[in-house]
C-alpha cells in the first residue's frame, strides 16, 4: 500500500484543483518560501482527520478554505482527497484503490467520504488505524516540529515508542478494561450491599413462606380430595340426568305416538260422522221416495180396481164375481213389503165393497157397446197392472237399498262404538304417560338445579383446579374421603388464611436475591476475568514494548552516530513505584505491607555529540536537537515502517554535511516507507525520484510543476 495521488481544491492557497501523483520511494516538493509548499502537508494532515487548528496553522475552521485575493474571489468549499493503492488490501475494503475525501463548507458543514460514500470521522480514523499509520504521531511531521519529538519529554517519547511498536491499541484495551474493572467492582460492591440488606428480610419471609407452603400442601391435598368427591357427585348426578333424559325421550316419543293415534281416530270419527249424516239424509230421502211410491201404488191399485170393476160388469154372466175375487186375491198374495198387512187389509175392504155391489156390477150399462168397451178396459187394466208392477218393483228395490244402508249403519255404529272404547283407553293412557313425563321433567329440573349448585360449589372450592374435574369423575370414592376432607378443612381453619402479599413479597424478594446472587457470581467472575485480561495485556505490552525499545534504542544509537559522524546516544527507561490497585485500603496501610510494582513512566534520551560532554537534550543546539530527533525518527521507521511519511522541512536546520547524511538515510529507508518531503535541501532533492515545484502567481494561487528525475537525466544524456 502506498499514497498514489493527492487532489487539492480550494484548500488554503490551492484555489484551483491540483493533482499530485506519487510513486513508492522519495518524492520532494520544492519551491520558494510562501509559495504554499507546506499547504501540501497540511492538506494531507487535514484529510486524515486532524482537528487541531494550531497544527493546521489556523484559528478558525474556515481558515483552510481559499480566502481569495485582490483579483480572485474566495471559495465556498475546501476539498482534499488522498488516493491509496490497496492491492495488498491493507485497507479493510475490497477495492484496489481507496480514496479518502474531506470537504468543508463556509457554513461550517463538513463531510468525510471513502470512495465517494459518506462516512463518519470515526470510520476514517479506524480505516487509517487498521491500515498501519493512522495512530502514529510521525506520519506527518510539520514545519519546525521535528525537534519536538525529543524535547517534549520522556512520556511523549514513550508514547512514540508505544505507537511504533503497536502496543498503543493494547494500552487502549487496557484502559478500557480498567474502566470496566472499576465499573464492575463498583457494581459488585453495590450488589454486596443489596444482598446484605435483603438477606434478613428474606430469612423472615422464608419462614412465613414455609408455614404457608405447609398450608398450601394441605390445601392442595384438600383440593385433590375435593376433586375426587365433586367428581363422583357430578358423575352420579350426570348419570341420573342421562337416565332421566333417556326416559324423557322415550315418554316424549310415546306421547307423540299416542297423540298421533288419537288425532287419526278423531279424523276417522269425524269422517264417519259425516258419512253417517250423509247416510241418514239419504235414508230420509229414501223414506220420502218410498212414501211417494206407496201413494203412487195405492193410486194405481185403486184405478186398477176401478177398471177391473167396470170390466167385470161387461163380462158374460158365466164369469161371476167369485172368479174375479180369486184372481184379485192371488194378486194380493204377490205383494211383499213391510206394510203388506195394511195393503191386504185395504184390498179386502175393496173386495167386500165390490161384493156388496155385485148387483150393480151384474147390471149392464145401457147405451154402451159391450165388446168395444171391454177391449178398452182390458187395455187400461193391462197398463195399470204393468205400472203397478213397476211401482212395486221400484219400491222393493228402494226397500232393499234402505235395508242395506240400515245394516251398514248398524255395523258402523258397532265399529265406532268399539273405536270409541279404544279412544277412551288411549286418552287414559295418554294422560298417564303425560303425568309420568311431567314427573320426569320435574325430576330432571331438580337434578339440573342440583348439578348447577354442585358445579357452583365445586368451582368455589376448587377455583382454578375446577378445569381438571373431568379427569376425576368416577363411580366410587374411598370410604374415608369425606372424613379426610373434614379434617383438612378444620386444619386449614386453625392455620388461618394465606396472605398473598407475603407470598408475593417472598417470591419477589427471593427472585431478586437469586438475581443479585447470580449477578454477584457473574461480577466476581468478570472481575477475575478482567484481572486475567489485564495480566495478559500487561504481559503482551511488556513483551512488545521491551522488544520495540531494544530494537529502536539500538537503531537510534546507530543513526545518531551516522548523522553526527560519531558520538554516542542511548535511551533509558524511567520507572516509578506504583501501588497495586485493590491490595489495601487507607486503614490497612499501617497494618499490612504495601504491595508495589515498578511501572515505566517515560523514556529518557541521553545524547553526546562527538567532542562534547553534554548529556541532556536541553543542552544541545537547535541543529543537534533536530539531528537527534531525525535519528529517532529514522530508528522508528527502520524498526517499524509506516506506509508513508510526510516531512515538512525537517532538514531546514541541518548544514550541508548533515543534509547529505540525512538524505542518504532517507534513500536507504525509501524502499520500505514512502516519503513525501518538503525541502529546500539539494541533497534531499537529489535522493528523490520525482520533484514537484510549487509557485504562486499574482492572484495568490499556488501552482504545481512536476518532473521525474530519471526521465530528466535520460533527456539530458
Amino acid at each position: 500500500m502506498y499514497l498514489k495521488r493527492l487532489e487539492i481544491h480550494g484548500f488554503k492557497s490551492f484555489a484551483q484543483k491540483t493533482v499530485l501523483d506519487f510513486d513508492p520511494g522519495l518524492t520532494a516538493v520544492v519551491g520558494p518560501n510562501g509559495s504554499g509548499k507546506s499547504n501540501v502537508a497540511d492538506g494531507i494532515r487535514w484529510v486524515m482527520g486532524e482537528q487541531s487548528l494550531k497544527l493546521l496553522r489556523g484559528k478558525k475552521s474556515e481558515d483552510v478554505i481559499f480566502a481569495g485575493s485582490d483579483k480572485k474571489a474566495k471559495h465556498s468549499m475546501a476539498e482534499v482527497s488522498l488516493h491509496f493503492d490497496n492491492k495488498d488490501r491493507k485497507f479493510p475494503f475490497d477495492y484496489s484503490e481507496v480514496a479518502i475525501t474531506r470537504r468543508l463548507y463556509r457554513d461550517g458543514e463538513s463531510e468525510y467520504l471513502i470512495n465517494n460514500n459518506k462516512v463518519r470521522l470515526l470510520d476514517v480514523v479506524d480505516a487509517l488505524f487498521r491500515s498501519g499509520f493512522g495512530a502514529t504521531n510521525y506520519a506527518v511531521i510539520g514545519q519546525g516540529t521535528i525537534d519536538q519529538m525529543v524535547v517534549s519529554g520522556p512520556s511523549e517519547i514513550k508514547n512514540l515508542i508505544e505507537e511504533a511498536s503497536g502496543v498503543k491499541p493494547y494500552y487502549l484495551k487496557k484502559e478500557k478494561t480498567l474502566r470496566r474493572l472499576a465499573l464492575t467492582s463498583e457494581n459488585l460492591t453495590q450488589v454486596d450491599q443489596l444482598i446484605k440488606e435483603i438477606e434478613p428480610r428474606l430469612r423472615s419471609l422464608r419462614r412465613q413462606a414455609k408455614r404457608m407452603e405447609e398450608r398450601e400442601g394441605a390445601a392442595n391435598e384438600l383440593a385433590s380430595l375435593q376433586l375426587q368427591f365433586f367428581g363422583r357427585e357430578l358423575y352420579l348426578l350426570e348419570t341420573e340426568l342421562s337416565a332421566a333424559g333417556e326416559k324423557q325421550g322415550l315418554k316424549s316419543a310415546l306421547v307423540k305416538n299416542l297423540e298421533s293415534e288419537i288425532l287419526a281416530f278423531q279424523n276417522t270419527w269425524e269422517k264417519e260422522e259425516r258419512q253417517s249424516e250423509q247416510t241418514d239424509n239419504f235414508l230420509d230421502e229414501l223414506d220420502k221416495k218410498l212414501a211417494g211410491l206407496e201413494e203412487r201404488r195405492l193410486s194405481v191399485a185403486e184405478r186398477l180396481a176401478e177398471v177391473k170393476g167396470k170390466l167385470k160388469v161387461e163380462l158374460p154372466a158365466t164369469k161371476n164375481f167369485s172368479e174375479f175375487r180369486s184372481k184379485f186375491e192371488a194378486l194380493l198374495d204377490l205383494l211383499r213389503a213391510d206394510n203388506i198387512e195394511e195393503i191386504k187389509h185395504k184390498l179386502k175392504e175393496l173386495v167386500v165393497f165390490y161384493e156388496s155391489r155385485s148387483s150393480w156390477m151384474s147390471e149392464a150399462r145401457p147405451g154402451e157397446t159391450g165388446a168395444a168397451k171391454n177391449e178398452e178396459l182390458t187395455k187400461q187394466k193391462t197398463d195399470l197392472s204393468q205400472e203397478l208392477e213397476r211401482t212395486v218393483a221400484e219400491m222393493n228395490q228402494q226397500r232393499m237399498l234402505r235395508n242395506k244402508l240400515v245394516a251398514e249403519g248398524k255395523q258402523k255404529k258397532n265399529f265406532l262404538s268399539e273405536e270409541e272404547k279404544k279412544f277412551r283407553l288411549k286418552n287414559v293412557e295418554l294422560n298417564r304417560v303425560k303425568d309420568e313425563l311431567n314427573a320426569i321433567l320435574v325430576e330432571k329440573a331438580r337434578l339440573d338445579t342440583r348439578l348447577e349448585n354442585l358445579n357452583k360449589e365445586a368451582r368455589e372450592a376448587l377455583t382454578q383446579r375446577f378445569e381438571k374435574i373431568s379427569e376425576h369423575k368416577a363411580a366410587s370414592i374411598p370410604a374415608d374421603l369425606v372424613n379426610r376432607i373434614s379434617k383438612l378443612k378444620h386444619q386449614l381453619e386453625l392455620t388461618g388464611g394465606v396472605d398473598e402479599q407475603v407470598l408475593n413479597e417472598y417470591r419477589e424478594t427471593e427472585e431478586r436475591y437469586n438475581y443479585l446472587t447470580s449477578q454477584h457470581k457473574d461480577l466476581t467472575a468478570a472481575v477475575s476475568d478482567l484481572h486475567q485480561v489485564l495480566a495478559e495485556l500487561d504481559l503482551v505490552i511488556k513483551q512488545q514494548f521491551d522488544e520495540a525499545f531494544s530494537r529502536i534504542s539500538e537503531r537510534f544509537s546507530e543513526y545518531f552516530r551516522i548523522l553526527f559522524n560519531g558520538g554516542r546516544a542511548n535511551m533509558s527507561l524511567l520507572r516509578e513505584d506504583i501501588v497495586d490497585e485493590g491490595e489495601e485500603t487507607e486503614e490497612e496501610i499501617g497494618e499490612l505491607p504495601i504491595k508495589t510494582h515498578k511501572e515505566i513512566t517515560g523514556i529518557e534520551i541521553r545524547a553526546t555529540p562527538p567532542g562534547k560532554k553534554l548529556t541532556t537534550i536541553q543542552a544541545l543546539s537547535g541543529g543537534e536537537r533536530a539531528l537527534t530527533a531525525i535519528a529517532l525518527l529514522c530508528a522508528l521507521l527502520a524498526s517499524y515502517p509506516s506506509p508513508f511519511v510526510v516531512l515538512d522541512e525537517v532538514d531546514a536546520a541541518l548544514d550541508e554535511a548533515n543534509s547529505i547524511r540525512f538524505a542518504k538515510i532517507l534513500g536507504t529507508l525509501a524502499h520500505q516507507t514512502q516519503f513525501v518531503t518538503i525541502t529546500h535541501n539539494r541533497e534531499t532533492m537529489r535522493q528523490a525520484h520525482t520533484l514537484y515545484g510549487v509557485t504562486m502567481d499574482d492572484h495568490g494561487v499556488s501552482k504545481v510543476l512536476s518532473i521525474k528525475l530519471e526521465k530528466a537525466e535520460a533527456i539530458a544524456e
